[in-house]
């Protein structure tokens, strides 16, 4: 059967879809708000979307999975009409990592391979228009680069996402972590990391105490890595109550959008 044969009673179809995919770009780029990494990036909002175009594809008959698939090398693309200009990838079996910041970015924008962590940190600290992607903090070995966001030098960073992130593999850790310097958003349906030094080991009570789920995830000498199970803005007034508890240092670094 020739090619050509598919286009006539297709062709209703192909507009319906490429007008959808074209008002989708325009929406995207057309968005407001710049990070102060200089790049048009709303990885809450993305993420939102990323839910609600999976759970109508799954509703149509359209694996889930693909569809996100499709939404965040779309997402890639515009990302770098918006100014980004390179994702730094670092830390782990590179390999590994590289293939995880392509399922997020897509083929769009430029991916640059690091030998370490702080380096790529660095770079996305200081290059305009820069992202970093990191082991996500959860994993042991890899992972344990966090407390470097207590630095001073990188506390204008923050984790605002992970990957992979499929509705069929909700219930996973990601394999990497999206850092940049932008102002973490809530997507709706999201797990907030902290740290805080934690030398008696009461976070988890001190942080029940005022209304927040949490669990210890990871910790390096007395401080500990928080992952609280809804969005928690870096101003919330219970992580001021929970300081004032006892919990020093207690401070956001990330946002995890759920599947």
């Amino acid at each position: 059967m020739a090619a050509d044969s598919f286009h006539a009673s297709a062709a209703t179809m192909n507009d319906a879809f490429l007008s959808a995919m074209a008002e989708k770009w325009r929406e995207l780029k057309d968005a407001p708000a710049v990070s102060a990494a200089g790049i048009g990036f709303r990885p809450a909002r993305e993420a939102a979307e990323a839910r609600r175009l999976s759970r109508a594809a799954a509703a149509a008959g359209m694996p889930a999975d693909a569809m996100v698939r499709m939404w965040r090398s779309l997402c890639g693309d515009v990302a770098v009409a918006r100014g980004l200009k390179a994702v730094y990838v670092a830390g782990g079996d590179v390999t590994l990592s590289m293939e995880a910041a392509r399922g997020y970015f897509g083929f769009g924008p430029n991916m640059v391979p690091l030998m370490g962590v702080r380096d790529a940190l660095e770079r996305a600290d200081m290059t305009p228009g820069a992202l970093a992607c990191v082991p996500w903090p959860e994993h042991a070995g890899a992972g344990q680069w966090w407390p470097m966001l207590n630095e001073n030098k990188f506390r204008s960073l923050a984790i605002v996402g992970g990957w992979p992130s499929f509705p069929s593999t909700a219930g996973e850790t990601p394999r990497i972590a999206i850092v940049g310097k932008m102002s973490m958003e809530s997507s709706g349906d999201d797990d907030t990391l902290a740290t805080a030094h934690d030398d008696q080991y009461s976070a988890e009570k001190l942080l029940q105490d005022v209304g927040l789920k949490a669990d210890v995830v990871a910790r390096a000498r007395s401080l500990a890595l928080i992952r609280i199970s809804e969005f928690v803005a870096v101003d919330d007034r219970r992580i001021d109550l929970a300081r004032r508890a006892g919990l020093d240092g207690l401070r956001v670094v990330g946002v995890r959008p759920r599947p």
